[in-house]
């Protein structure tokens, strides 16, 4: 029957998206400025590598698991956001999280020289919270409106971003290659400690995202089917995006601040296996994590040994897609 054919197809896309997934981390791995084999991957895992490449993969992990859990991470709360905002150009830094993390991140670079990388993360991780709650708190007016809401956010993140290039441009100079690498989204020198946050944040608010499916359907309709439903929109709306917040502060912490995951991998999925969300979490984690993974593998072997941060790679893909994408949103309103 077609329902049946329709639900195999979109077990198709999960499984191959997971595969895809599990594929750019063997890959990433592999590639880097020092290649190494499958054996040697297999090797390391039993212990019985050389230093050299024991040296080698040590350090490469905690780039891919960053790379992997982050890109999930993004992607699932880009979901929640477009469902909440209603609308199909949102995404995380719309919330100014991403401003906030960054302007955290340089302020600490800027006054604290010689601040290590987990301080720098922590610092991201609270400034992305804290810009959360500011938009959050001005959105609210005896309610929550969407408009508002993206109105307030975006200038929260454009502020943002005025006052972290202030603080490029008027300080210490020798910290602005520091501080515009984090800005760029990297995952170079991270560690175990600094990819923990985020994997916790994903093991606790993604069931709890994926529980409230049903409430992300209603709310990306209008705001009153909802209220007809009983659902308690406000309460819902202040959860679905706190999840949303939690989980981009802690991507953020972990790789710097990387741009249009949030909004690419929802839209993919939407694309493959339509707008439910107990269809569209699953598959737009799975690609926020490819999409992740895979430029952060380019980026530091393309011109190795020297890199490209993650998010520059991102950026080469995300901007022509937005700029399709906005063009694609106003040739169908102008053809109604």
């Amino acid at each position: 029957s077609e329902v049946y054919t329709r639900q195999a197809f979109h077990r198709s896309v999960v499984a191959v998206a997971a595969l895809l997934a599990v594929a750019a981390v063997l890959v990433g791995m592999l590639a880097g400025d020092t290649w190494v084999l499958l054996g040697d991957v297999v090797n390391w895992l039993n212990g019985n590598t050389g230093p050299a490449y024991t040296f080698v993969l040590d350090q490469r992990w905690p780039r891919v698991a960053a790379a992997l859990l982050s890109g999930a991470a993004l992607a699932v709360a880009g979901t929640t956001v477009q469902a909440v905002c209603r609308n199909p150009l949102a995404e995380p830094g719309i919330l100014g999280i991403t401003a906030g993390a960054g302007l955290g991140a340089v302020s600490l670079l800027t006054f604290v020289p010689l601040a290590g990388v987990w301080a720098v993360s922590g610092v991201a991780g609270l400034g992305a919270v804290l810009a959360f709650a500011l938009v959050y708190g001005l959105a609210w007016r005896g309610g929550l409106s969407s408009d508002r809401l993206v109105l307030i956010g975006f200038g929260a993140w454009q502020g943002g971003l005025a006052l972290i290039t202030f603080l490029i441009v008027s300080y210490d100079p020798w910290n602005t290659g520091k501080a515009l690498t984090w800005l760029s989204g990297s995952t170079y020198g991270r560690t175990a400690t600094q990819v923990l946050p985020v994997a916790i944040a994903l093991l606790v608010l993604t069931p709890a995202v994926v529980a409230a499916r049903r409430e992300l359907d209603l709310l990306a309709l209008d705001d009153d089917t909802p209220r007809v439903l009983g659902v308690r929109l406000e309460r819902t709306r202040l959860l679905a995006l706190g999840a949303a917040a939690l989980l981009t502060s802690t991507a953020v912490s972990a790789v710097g601040v990387i741009g249009f995951v949030g909004l690419v991998a929802p839209h993919i999925a939407r694309a493959l296996v339509g707008g439910r969300h107990t269809r569209v979490l699953p598959v737009a984690a799975l690609l926020g994590a490819l999409l992740v993974s895979v430029a952060d593998t380019l980026g530091r072997t393309v011109i190795a040994p020297a890199q490209i941060p993650a998010g520059l790679v991102i950026a080469m893909i995300g901007t022509p897609y937005f700029v399709w994408l906005l063009w694609r949103s106003r040739a169908t309103e102008a053809s109604r």
